[in-house]
Order: C-alpha cells, then structure tokens, then sequence
C-alpha cells in the first residue's frame, strides 16, 4: 500500500477563536487504529488524519497563545526560527505527547524526530501507525508557514524503528519521497547528501 501523506489536498479551515482544549489520550487513538482496520475499510489512516488536521488547527490556536505569553510577541510569526523548534519542543511535551526535535533536510523539507512519541505503539506493526500526528502536523504547520506544508511519516517506532520520523514540506517533494517509500526505497534517496542531517 503507498504511504500516505497529509497535507496536499487540505486546505486550511477556519476555526473557533476560542475553542476549548480537550485532550485525547493516546490510549484511544491507538483503540481507534485497532477498531478502524478491523472494520476493513482500509480508511483507518485517512480517518485518522482528517482529525488530526481538525486537531491541529486548535493547535495553531493554542500556539499562537502561548508564543504571546512565553515571548510578548502578539504575531507568532514573528517568532525567530532559531526559537520555533525549542518552543515546539516544550508544547509538545506540556501536551504530553513527548519530546520532539526539527532538523532542516536542505530547503526542501524538514525532518521532525521523536524518541518517544505517544501514538506510537512501540514493535507492534510493520507500518507507520502515527496518521493523527500527520494530519495534526500538517494543519499546524501549515498556519504557521501561510502555504500547504505536507507531512508524512516515514519512519516509526510501531514499526521497530529507533525513533518515530515525520518530514514535513511541499505537496511535490513529500509525493517523491512517497513514491520511494511505495516503491521500498528509503526517503533519504528523494535528497542530496548535502540536505542531509549528519
């Protein structure tokens, strides 16, 4: 099955300027993968991201917020990018959905890295699991950049990797790397060595 991305085809839809928070346990994201494929739609990823995306534009929300009350900045993108990928970090650990690093891949995307991501269920699948932090991420960073970023998850701790992987950028160049996955290539052939993280 290709892998799939989010992002491409969403656009950014408004929201309530005050919605509420309300937190879903990673415990029933997983339940809801489980409940989803079993039903045999083969839509459970799709479903996922769609909330997610909705999830993800609270997110945004919830951001720009806590950027006014960490720095006094009144417009989040303003915020220095050296800043962005720390304060990132720190929300979405005080989410509780873990730690989480961002390094660029040249120009083109940006790799974000997490060790202990929350909708991971660590070695118990042979695929990406983690379609609601696809959507949520691609909605969030989309507001953030003003132009549709795509994310898609290319490595995963479900699936035995050290370290759950999202790369984050345009439709076009998360549509290459997409390819190679279906096609049982690794995602680092869609860049140069120079784009590379060390």
């Amino acid at each position: 099955m290709k892998p799939n991305s989010c992002g491409a085809s969403n656009p950014v839809r408004s929201f309530a300027p005050h919605m509420p928070d309300f937190l879903i346990a990673p415990t029933s994201l997983h339940r809801l993968r489980h409940r989803l494929a079993a039903a045999g739609t083969g839509a459970a990823a799709t479903i996922l991201q769609d909330a997610g995306f909705a999830t993800g534009e609270a997110l945004a929300n919830a951001w720009r917020n806590r950027i006014a009350e960490r720095t006094g900045l009144d417009d989040a993108g303003r915020l220095d990018a050296r800043w962005f990928g720390p304060l990132l970090d720190e929300f979405c650990v005080a989410l509780g959905w873990g730690s989480i690093s961002l390094t660029p891949v040249g120009e083109r995307a940006i790799l974000l890295e997490a060790g202990d991501w929350a909708e991971a269920e660590p070695d118990t699948t042979e695929s990406t699991t983690c379609h609601f932090t696809c959507g949520c991420f691609a909605a969030f960073l989309t507001a953030q950049a003003g132009g549709v970023i795509a994310v898609l998850e290319v490595e995963c701790r479900s699936r035995h990797d050290s370290a759950c992987r999202f790369l984050a950028g345009s439709p076009e160049t998360l549509a290459t790397v997409s390819d190679l996955l279906a096609a049982g290539r690794p995602w680092r052939e869609a860049f140069t060595a120079g784009e590379l993280p060390a």
